[in-house]
């Protein structure tokens, strides 16, 4: 079970600038501009929440519960 330590951990290690999380597609990073899947399987709405949901403050999940998109 992949945890935002992992994929920020994956992203320092290959200089990555952006993290993608989107439900249906691996943990995306940007190299260079470049969106490159990470070697994961296809996140789940469950594992896409859980990711999300454990670096975000009660605002930012309500924030995106009713815009449906967050960036930070």
């Amino acid at each position: 079970m992949l945890s935002i330590h992992d994929l920020l951990s994956a992203m320092y290690e290959k200089g990555a600038s952006d993290l993608h999380i989107t439900t249906g597609v691996p943990p995306t990073i940007r190299i260079d501009g470049r969106l490159l899947p990470l070697p994961s399987e296809p996140l789940s709405p469950q594992d896409t929440k859980r990711i999300c949901y454990s670096i975000l403050t009660e605002a930012q999940k309500q924030r995106f519960e009713e815009d449906w998109e967050l960036d930070l």
